[in-house]
């Protein structure tokens, strides 16, 4: 849905500023959107996107990091 679409831009676009190993990439975005969707998740929140953030990220330090700063808001 559009409003899945927003809100991936946007939590990808709040990881991407992070000091991460490796910043997630184009690819790794889509992984994570198309994992979203078969999940049927419709909203992402707080608990899914730290539940699901291993399909984004590759190093569990950057997981770590960024499920540490991430707060998704409406």
């Amino acid at each position: 849905t559009e409003h899945l679409a927003d809100q991936v831009a946007r939590i990808v676009r709040s990881i991407r500023q992070l000091d991460l190993k490796k910043a997630p990439s184009v690819s790794e975005t889509l992984d994570w959107a198309r994992t979203l969707m078969l999940l049927n998740i419709d909203n992402i929140d707080e608990q899914t996107a730290k539940d699901t953030l291993n399909v984004l990220l590759k190093y569990q330090t950057d997981i770590a990091k960024a499920a540490k700063e991430l707060s998704v808001d409406e």
